[in-house]
């Protein structure tokens, strides 16, 4: 497969002026089944960048545990205990991305959520899988649904355990062969040189330059799901360079941080989100 390089203009080309005459309905209605009573800060931090993206209605379905801490640090977002069967099922339909992973344990009530999101997603959603949901998907042998546009995040070891292709056997035909496998649409294969696939680009894969290890800390990939959740709900027109556009934003915005800064948290990423997206919207890019 070709390599092809995700550059800037990929975020003038996706981010748009907003119409005077729209509501927070026009931008997303955004799911994040994420976070447990231990890892509470995975589903803040997702549900942060996708507040601060952009979308329009964010909720979060997590842990009773995450509920304070959510509404103080983000209260633009929803939320709602995920143990409530009842208001999870009708928040899944009424989403239009729903993002599912970030800060699960492995457990067997965090695969029965798993579970209900699969058997209730809907053809028209969008489903990104992300951390331990996608290292369960492994576990358990499930089957992820083909309805739904479905995006899958994983880290490198993320993918072994799903693809069972080990780090260095992780080429991207090799990669391309395992996902058309699994039958998602969309790959992101986070590394130190990300890297993009699509299901119906069979010659070419995109692959992130810019980025550092300033970014290697707690959090930064609940980050990236949380943005890429927030875009989506929002840009509609090309799912792929959406993908690649919230991808590089992580990155650069990591990358300015990075001039003052020993190292990039995440939190400190999703703050200047809404900036940096108003320096690049269409016709206004230099």
């Amino acid at each position: 497969m070709d390599k092809k390089v995700i550059e800037k203009k990929s975020l003038s080309k996706v981010i748009q002026r907003r119409l005077k005459e729209s509501n927070k309905t026009n931008y997303g209605r955004i799911l994040l089944i994420c976070g447990s009573r231990s890892f509470g800060g995975a589903a803040i931090m997702a549900t942060k960048a996708a507040v601060y993206s952009g979308a329009g209605l964010v909720t979060l379905a997590s842990d009773s545990a995450n509920r304070t801490a959510l509404l103080s640090t983000v209260p633009e977002a929803m939320f709602i205990d995920y143990s409530n069967k009842e208001k999870l099922l009708s928040a899944i339909e009424k989403s239009n991305v729903i993002l599912i992973g970030s800060g699960l344990e492995d457990s067997d009530f965090s695969l029965a959520l798993l579970k209900n999101v699969f058997n209730n997603i809907q053809q028209k959603q969008i489903l990104i899988i992300d951390g331990t949901a996608l290292s369960m998907i492994g576990k358990y042998h499930l089957s992820i649904p083909k309805n739904p546009t479905t995006v899958l995040t994983p880290h490198q070891g993320e993918w072994q355990r799903i693809s069972g292709l080990s780090i260095s056997e992780q080429n991207p035909a090799q990669n391309y062969k395992k996902m058309s496998a699994l039958q998602n649409d969309f790959l992101v294969l986070k590394s130190s040189a990300t890297e993009i696939y699509s299901i119906t680009n069979t010659k070419e894969y995109g692959q992130l330059n810019i980025g550092g290890p300033y970014q290697a800390t707690g959090g930064m990939g609940d980050t990236l799901a949380g943005l890429i959740s927030g875009f989506m709900g929002q840009f509609h027109d090309n799912n792929l360079l959406t993908i690649q556009a919230a991808v590089y934003l992580h990155s650069y915005i990591a990358n300015l941080l990075s001039q003052n800064n020993y190292v990039t948290l995440p939190t400190k990423i999703a703050d200047q989100i809404p900036l940096i997206m108003k320096t690049f919207i269409q016709n206004e890019f230099d």
